[in-house]
């Protein structure tokens, strides 16, 4: 039985890039389009001015045939990026060969006008603001080479396209960035469906089994007391294995067990699974700063050795960690025979101090809280709850 059928989730890889550079190559290539259609039609609104026309019309022929070609690529390459700032780069350079000198000198529009951004947007669709930035710096330095003596429009139009680089750019990383979290998100909620679905399982098969043998081997006593003994620790480990989702330790959805100073909580509370201590956990990690993780399993290591001294024979007690953006809060109930309400105040007054120092003490510090209530049906039920600013570490 194969009891981490997650792996083979986290295996899988929900790629960024064809979803992202689909999308944005379609865009690209229709700007292409449009942007080749507006370059025609400035180059017909000077006609009067144009010296030569061949240039033109070759250069026009090589960007129509480079649009059509350029979206058939599965995605953007660097090589692609190079060939399509050479096509912008010479027709901007055309514009001071086919124009009349004295139109060139009066700022006229270049042969391929807001094509060349295309590029622009082709090299932010690679590799994000740095591609952008950089390809709307060949351009510029084009178009200041070429002008003789830039003007307004020239250094407007150098401010559009490290504009344009900049927020395509960013736009593709914040979508590459949250394709990566829907990964992570659907490989871990594969894994825990997965994990949930043998758990059911063997609950209803393997559990029962133990739990049975754990219950007539005492009954049977003498030889059977160990046999009973070894059955509750199997069913105790096996529960461990089902319930406990445990982070990858590789792959592209791994949480590491320990980040820096932080220390997994909900790893800590497991330990003290037994035969008469159960522990619910969150579905995966809770990460705290180690002195939080350290000071919380101490105070319900305290409040179990409370149930075992004082709840009575027989007694069980349930541990359930929550965590949110709020905090984190942990509950240790028991089915014991209760305590009376001064129950706690006389404790102190007493001397004795394991509630109010070994667990609310603790909590306190943390700037958190504990607190007690026993109904009169019996039973105790402890909650301690921490802050989130003293769950964010260092950093907070």
């Amino acid at each position: 039985m194969v009891l981490d059928p997650g792996a083979s989730a986290l295996r899988r890889h929900y790629n960024p890039s064809p979803l992202i550079d689909s999308a944005g190559g379609r865009g690209l290539a229709l700007y292409r389009f449009v942007a080749l259609v507006y370059a025609a039609v400035l180059v017909g609104v000077h006609r009067g001015h144009v010296e030569l026309w061949w240039p033109i019309i070759a250069w026009f022929v090589v960007a129509l045939v480079w649009s059509v070609v350029a979206p058939l690529l599965p995605r953007p390459t660097s090589v692609a990026i190079a060939v399509e700032l050479v096509i912008a780069c010479v027709g901007i350079f055309l514009t001071s060969e086919v124009y009349d000198p004295a139109e060139v000198s009066a700022g006229i529009s270049t042969v391929p006008g807001v094509w060349s951004a295309a590029s622009v947007m082709a090299g932010a669709l690679l590799t994000g603001i740095r591609g952008g930035v950089l390809a709307a710096t060949v351009i510029a330095a084009a178009n200041l080479v070429q002008a003789e003596h830039p003007g307004q429009l020239t250094w407007h139009n150098i401010f559009l396209l490290y504009i344009l680089g900049i927020l395509v750019g960013l736009a593709v990383q914040l979508a590459r960035e949250s394709q990566k979290r829907l990964e992570q998100a659907l490989a871990i909620s594969e894994r825990l469906a997965e994990r949930e679905r043998i758990g059911r399982e063997v609950h209803d098969g393997v559990l029962q089994a133990l739990a049975m043998i754990h219950r007539r081997g005492r009954e049977i006593g003498g030889e059977g007391e160990a046999l009973a003994d070894l059955a509750a620790d199997q069913e105790r480990s096996l529960r461990t294995l089902i319930t406990r989702f445990e982070p990858a330790t590789s792959g592209p959805t791994a949480v590491p067990a320990d980040e820096g100073d932080r220390r997994d909580l909900a790893a800590g509370l497991a330990s003290l699974r037994s035969a008469t201590v159960e522990v619910v956990l969150p579905a995966g990690p809770v990460q705290v700063p180690q002195l939080v993780a350290r000071e919380v399993e101490a105070a319900v290591v305290a409040a179990l050795d409370n149930v075992a001294r004082h709840a009575g024979d027989g007694a069980r007690a349930w541990v359930l960690l929550d965590a949110d953006e709020t905090g984190l809060e942990v509950v240790v109930r028991d089915n014991g025979v209760g305590m009376p309400v001064d129950r706690l105040v006389r404790a102190a007054d007493e001397g004795r101090l394991g509630a109010s120092s070994s667990i609310r003490g603790r909590m306190l510090d943390l700037g958190g809280d504990a607190s007690w209530r026993s109904p009169s049906t019996g039973g105790t039920t402890v909650t301690l709850t921490v802050p989130t600013t003293h769950m964010a570490g260092s950093s907070s």
